[in-house]
């Protein structure tokens, strides 16, 4: 998390029950993919269980207003996707 204590990347949860539980440790985990920059990210859960990565924006210096579209960006797509599944998150 920021040092003021907010996201730097914002997370959008798509399940009908909405975010887990332990999502402030998600938050870290995905905050700490960005090294510092801000972004946006989508998790979509599946019929398995497990989430999955399905789109991440560039790294931004700044943090962009929400409307705004940003440039998707596999690679952060897929440090997302590594970062989670290292620290033992369901992600496919």
């Amino acid at each position: 998390m920021a040092r003021d204590g907010h996201a730097r990347v914002n997370v959008e949860w798509m399940a009908d029950k909405g975010a887990p539980a332990d999502a402030d440790r998600w938050q870290r985990v995905i905050d700490s993919a960005y090294a510092g920059g801000y972004g946006r990210v989508r998790l979509v859960r599946q019929a398995d269980g497990k989430w999955k990565v399905t789109s991440a924006t560039t790294m931004m210096p700044t943090p962009a207003p929400p409307g705004e579209t940003l440039p998707m960006s596999k690679a952060m797509r897929e440090a997302v996707r590594a970062g989670l599944r290292a620290r033992g998150f369901p992600v496919s």
